[in-house]
């Protein structure tokens, strides 16, 4: 088999994975994820009604589902839906640990800018949108 061959093979190989591939276009360092992060978002599906306003101090992440209050810009928080976040750093990926009263589990961030979020949790892949506040 040619040189060339073998390197067109080794790339088609190669194209699955780098769609999976982390893409934090916004962000190099906690830091810059962090302030990325703050803020609320939707997923992105027209069902969907639930609002997650994420948030940091002191090296501590939060999350939590709110409700709109019907004043623009203006949100409730869901009783009992508070957790707390924790960013790290696994191989070559960012991944959130999310730890509430009833247990945990992670997601790996896929893709982060200003106004879109993908997290993956046990294969299954989130969309999400910043809603402007």
């Amino acid at each position: 088999m040619s040189f060339c061959k073998k390197y067109f093979i080794f790339f088609l190989l190669l194209i699955p994975f780098i769609n999976f591939a982390q893409s934090l276009t916004c962000c190099t360092s906690q830091i810059e994820i962090e302030n990325a992060l703050t803020g609320y978002w939707k997923i992105k599906n027209e069902d969907s009604k639930s609002i997650y306003h994420y948030w940091f101090e002191n090296g501590r992440g939060n999350v939590e589902n709110v409700k709109s209050t019907g004043t623009i810009g203006k949100y409730k928080p869901v009783e009992k839906s508070h957790s707390h976040i924790y960013l790290k750093k696994e191989e070559s990926q960012f991944v959130l640990e999310y730890i509430y009263r009833y247990g945990n589990w992670t997601s790996a961030l896929i893709q982060l800018d200003a106004t879109h979020l993908v997290l993956e949790t046990n294969g299954e892949i989130t969309e999400y949108y910043k809603v402007k506040e």
